[in-house]
């Protein structure tokens, strides 16, 4: 994908590792100016580095965020800055968010389920509301990040997959909601490393990068006439019969 995001900005969330670090790069590699948002600041400036040298040495392109999503006031000085220093947002990537594997109904706690269901989904919520302005001035796009146990049970991780159900939703309401203002906004749908042999897609396994790749063309020009839609990215494998934690090398 050789789309150019010249004059773009771009806000990340949980930038500063895993799917949200290589979207943060991939979209620093088309030339868009980048918010990197996360809460571990050394690995932030880390990436931001990487981002600044895949530039060639852009640093102006780019701004580091430190803050945790779940405090409303993280989220408005995200927006706040990101337009304060570009002058406009045009795509919004919600990538950041939390799990635990042994979360079940037997030991979840009123705490645990309020880290999980307050970062996976309120912040998101609130995130994008605060960013509604300024996508409905440059007739800009969001994009959702979840994972196929939202629709594909695995009982240990009910909550998590809870709060990726209500994020799929969100997602479809909004595109009706704010497509009458121009703004777009699509889900991904991703499912960690799996056993390969469980996956129709043979000879590979999914990487961050193959996410990253698949926002950028969502947020370019040639998908300016898709919103509300849902994107499997797992190679096949929602389509070969029911989750067992046995098909997992690493399941979030």
């Amino acid at each position: 994908m050789a789309s150019n995001f010249t004059d773009k900005v771009a806000i990340v969330t949980g930038s500063s590792s895993g799917i949200g670090e290589a979207i943060a790069l991939a979209f620093a590699s088309r030339g868009a100016k980048v918010t990197l948002c996360g809460r571990d600041s050394q690995r932030l400036d880390a990436v931001c580095s990487q981002a600044v040298e895949i530039s060639g040495g852009q640093r102006d392109r780019f701004l580091t965020f430190e803050g945790d999503l779940n405090d409303s006031g993280v989220r408005r000085r995200i927006i706040e800055k990101t337009v304060d220093k570009f002058g406009r947002l045009d795509i919004l990537v919600a990538s950041a968010g939390i799990s635990d594997t042994q979360m079940s109904i037997l030991n979840a706690t009123e705490e645990s389920y309020d880290a999980v269901m307050n970062t996976n989904l309120k912040s998101i919520f609130f995130l994008i509301q605060q960013a509604i302005p300024h996508l409905e001035k440059s007739k800009g796009n969001i994009v959702t990040i979840s994972s196929n146990v939202s629709s594909m049970v695995l009982p240990i991780t009910a909550v998590y997959s809870m709060s990726k159900v209500a994020l799929d939703h969100l997602t479809r309401c909004l595109a009706v909601e704010l497509g009458q203002k121009g703004i777009r906004i699509e889900l991904l749908k991703e499912m960690g490393k799996l056993d390969a042999n469980k996956v129709p897609l043979k000879d590979r396994v999914l990487t961050a990068e193959d996410v990253a790749e698949t926002v950028v063309f969502l947020s370019c020009e040639t998908a300016k006439f898709i919103t509300g839609e849902t994107v499997k990215i797992d190679g096949g494998r929602s389509l070969t019969g029911p989750l067992d934690i046995s098909d997992y090398v690493d399941l979030l």
